[in-house]
């Protein structure tokens, strides 16, 4: 059954139960751990979970287990998840948590941006590989992607992400103007992010016929090559196939 989804800015938001009460989790391929954000909705169990944010910070959290989580007939009993309360803009109030795809670790789910729905399963398309790399109860899923010079660089796979971001030694690679911003990030993390149009195209390692011209990209130091975010996926219907280690693009 297809179910539909809320956009949030570029965030996609679908109806869940936690605990037995509906309620509505962003769903993202890049967070890796589930997240919940009422650390009386699961009892801990004593352990924390390191993760590390695209700059490199580590953010730790406490580990609970929901008493249920339910997305469109799929119940996980007593999941695995992280407690953090996330500060959100009064328009996110009602964001209760975080779906990853470790909930999705043995069943395949679909994005149709363009129907703007999410649905269990697998849809025809063009099928890629992808490097899914497991840490305890996170799941991160990279994409071969080649770039206009001709490399290919291992991207996540990041619905959180709007656009296109790459690591600040690929700078060459942008044209046009550029746009530089300095700040801090949310963990205190000073950063300089340059913003420009890519100078010419990118698509998944082998499959040409998915090429995306000229693409918005953003420049920043950070652990991975890149990261491909919602700005081209939105054009497709999106399959994360974890247990098949594949994505499918319709």
């Amino acid at each position: 059954m297809s179910v539909p989804f809320e956009y949030l800015q570029h965030l996609v938001v679908v109806p869940v139960t936690l605990n037995g009460v509906e309620t509505h989790f962003v769903l993202d391929s890049g967070i890796g751990l589930t997240l919940v954000r009422d650390a009386a909705a699961a009892t801990p169990t004593g352990e924390t979970y390191i993760g590390r944010r695209m700059s490199g910070q580590a953010v730790e959290v406490p580990l609970a287990h929901a008493g249920s989580l339910g997305f469109d007939g799929l119940a996980v009993d007593g999941a695995e998840v992280g407690i953090l309360d996330m500060r959100f803009p009064p328009e996110l109030d009602h964001i209760a948590g975080f779906l990853s795809l470790a909930f999705f670790a043995e069943q395949p789910v679909t994005v149709d941006y363009p129907g703007q729905t999410v649905e269990l399963g697998r849809r025809d398309g063009a099928e890629l590989a992808v490097k899914v790399e497991w840490d305890g109860p996170a799941v991160t899923v990279f994409l071969p992607v080649e770039l206009p010079n001709g490399e290919t660089i291992s991207a996540e796979v990041d619905m959180g992400s709007d656009q296109l971001i790459l690591d600040r030694r690929f700078r060459e690679l942008g044209a046009g103007e550029a746009r530089v911003v300095d700040g801090v990030d949310e963990t205190g993390n000073g950063y300089t992010r340059t913003f420009m149009q890519l100078g010419g195209p990118i698509h998944p390692a082998g499959a040409p016929e998915l090429v995306q011209d000229d693409p918005q990209v953003m420049f920043q130091e950070i652990i991975h090559d890149g990261l491909i975010g919602r700005d081209f996926l939105a054009r497709f219907a999106v399959t994360f196939d974890v247990p098949g280690s594949c994505m499918v693009l319709a």
